[in-house]
């Protein structure tokens, strides 16, 4: 194949123009280091030069002004553009200069030179946040501003025998809920099995605990960040369900110092125990931890992002997160605390759903006429094996007739 085969009819941001003549420039960087006192001189190697590509051209007719007019344009408008060269095709490049020559000795003839630059690419660093580290630390940070807000508000001695009785009830309550909350465990069996042993402990020292404040936060707050490992997937509902079995209202009677002490005891553990669901609640929107046994026999935890099955479901949580948060940021009198949790708000926000997943939507389907899940699954997807996860999301009475004209809800890919 000759050059001539391989010519080009040229133009810019597809004005045409002819051409006579194209040169280019090309070679390296570099920086020339002559130092004093110094015969030999270090030349640094500084990377490619920007290629440079002048066409020298000419457009030509009775009406060469019109076409005149559109390569001004095309050269005068901002970011790169598409040049056909002559001898090199098609390549992207930045018009830096366009120089027009007009005479009226060559009447319907305009010379004209035009320089381009390569356009390349944007590759400055960015910077990145790390949102499930954030979330993490954030969350940390509203656990240990709940620690202090309990130990300076919970008090037994000095009060009366029922003082520490109110106190132990609702500590042995919490410790029996835990261990048997209505959830089943996801997490490692260990992990599960030494929960269950440390909640019900949590229960049957209450009356050890309660008289030392230190201790009994440590205890509780340790119980708290072992959830993820004992529930694994089932984690966030947990968390959540110790939330909401948490009020913030004390209803009992505050009559003397004895039993405001008593009052102020409940509303500090309820605190504490919201605050601490609400913060690991949070890690465990972002990362699902479980418990794995090496090859050695050891233990070790294992972490991974939390999956979500579509936008919408991430987006659920998020916001059934957020509402919690707001709450408590409503409730609580501590001013660190508040501070901690409109930390982790934001972190929250940022982090869930996580921007670097591309989630599928939830969208509507409504098939023609009645007809198996297996041939939706195909026609959807085209991948009968999806039937089982079509059937799940819309629970039909029978996966074999999905009813005609009903909607049915389905993954749209990310």
């Amino acid at each position: 194949m000759t050059w001539r085969d391989n010519y080009h009819a040229a133009s810019f941001r597809g004005v045409p123009f002819f051409v006579e003549s194209a040169d280019s420039t090309h070679g390296r960087r570099q920086a020339v280091h002559e130092h004093a006192q110094r015969d030999v001189p270090y030349t640094e190697d500084l990377g490619r030069k920007a290629r440079e590509f002048s066409v020298s051209g000419y457009l030509i007719g009775a009406e060469y002004q019109t076409q005149r007019d559109e390569l001004i344009k095309a050269c005068e408008t901002a970011g790169p553009g598409v040049l056909i060269h002559p001898y090199r095709g098609e390549m992207t490049v930045t018009c830096r200069g366009l120089g027009v020559s007009e005479s009226s000795n060559e009447g319907g003839f305009c010379p004209v030179k035009l320089t381009f630059l390569e356009s390349g690419e944007a590759s400055y660093p960015s910077a990145k946040v790390d949102t499930v580290n954030a979330i993490d630390a954030k969350g940390n940070a509203v656990t240990a501003a709940a620690e202090k807000s309990f130990v300076s508000d919970f008090l037994t001695t000095g009060f009366p025998a029922y003082v520490a009785e109110s106190a132990v009830s609702g500590l042995a309550e919490l410790g029996e809920f835990m261990a048997a909350p209505g959830l089943s465990f996801a997490g490692d069996l260990q992990a599960a099995s030494d929960f269950y042993q440390q909640a019900k402990g949590l229960a049957s020292d209450a009356l050890s605990l309660v008289q030392q404040p230190l201790q009994m936060v440590s205890r509780i707050t340790s119980l708290f960040g072992s959830i993820r490992s004992a529930f694994g997937s089932n984690a966030f509902s947990m968390l959540t369900g110790l939330f909401d079995r948490s009020p913030s209202n004390y209803s009992g009677s505050t009559a003397t110092p004895s039993r405001k002490q008593e009052a102020t005891n409940y509303v500090a553990m309820n605190a504490l125990v919201r605050q601490a669901a609400v913060a690991e609640a949070a890690k465990a929107a972002v990362v699902t931890q479980t418990t794995v046994t090496t090859a050695s026999g050891l233990t070790q935890t294992s972490t991974a992002p939390t999956v979500y099955d579509s936008y919408q479901e991430a987006i659920k949580v998020r916001t059934d997160l957020l509402d919690r948060i707001d709450a408590e940021s409503e409730a609580t009198p501590n001013d660190e605390v508040y501070v901690t949790l409109s930390d982790l708000r934001t972190s929250v926000v940022q982090a869930v759903p996580n921007p670097e997943q591309d989630l599928a939507r939830i969208v509507q389907f409504v098939p023609r006429e009645t007809l198996p899940s297996l041939l939706v699954a195909y026609q959807i997807y085209g991948d009968a094996g999806r039937a089982d996860e079509i059937a799940t999301r819309n629970g039909p009475r029978h996966p074999g007739f999905l009813v005609g004209g009903n909607q049915l809800e389905v993954l749209a890919d990310g």
